[in-house]
């Protein structure tokens, strides 16, 4: 049991390492030496747990996407319409984001370009996360709240890629500034463009959402 612990926390203490230097210095400029160095580790050491760097690129963000997934179920529990479900959905990531930015780093800015990510159980993850806005579309459809004839998936489409942007940008810019700037004024124009046009669905702010979960 101890020798097992041991293996964790060596493995644990490798991938700590990783994410410090890929979220600091980049993840091209960093090194296998430099991530053993900083796990005070030898380099055959550090290849016992991990095949090289694009291995612990592709397995670090993989525990911070299950928590996004578990943390959305429970944010999303109990909460009525779909347009609260999609401010909520927007919201809480954004949250979780801002609470964690060197994972965010790692999958926005490195993760998502490279080559192998769609081969990994990471992107797995990912579209397990991305297919509760599927859900949510479907749903807002179907209840006369959006278009009827809403394709879900390209609504996605236009969702994450206005998600990715704002977040690839508030890096970029060093998160110079909260991403909740102007998130009110963005999520209006996304609403509207997924509008049934008879309607003028009220969407709750995040308190009031959670005030009536």
């Amino acid at each position: 049991m101890a020798k097992m612990d041991l293996k964790g926390n060596t493995k644990s203490r490798i991938i700590d390492s990783a994410k410090k230097l890929f979220a600091e210095q980049g993840y091209q400029k960093t090194t296998v030496m430099d991530i053993s160095k900083q796990a005070g580790l030898s380099e055959a050491a550090l290849y016992e747990y991990f095949q090289g760097k694009e291995d612990l690129l592709l397995t670090i963000p993989d525990l911070w996407v299950c928590e996004l997934i578990e943390g959305l179920e429970e944010q999303l529990f109990g909460v009525k319409g779909a347009f609260n479900k999609l401010r909520k959905y927007l919201w809480w990531n954004m949250r979780r984001i801002e609470q964690a930015p060197m994972d965010a780093k790692i999958v926005y800015l490195f993760l998502k370009t490279n080559a192998n990510f769609m081969k990994t159980e990471v992107y797995s993850n990912v579209k397990t996360l991305y297919s509760y806005l599927v859900e949510i579309f479907e749903e807002g459809s179907k209840s006369g709240e959006m278009k009827s004839d809403l394709n879900p998936y390209l609504a996605r489409v236009i969702f994450i890629g206005t998600m990715d942007h704002i977040v690839t940008r508030w890096l970029l810019e060093d998160r110079s500034y909260s991403l909740f700037e102007n998130l009110d004024e963005i999520f209006d124009l996304l609403v509207d463009a997924f509008r049934a046009n008879n309607q003028k669905t009220m969407v709750q702010s995040p308190a009031e959402t959670n005030k009536n979960a």
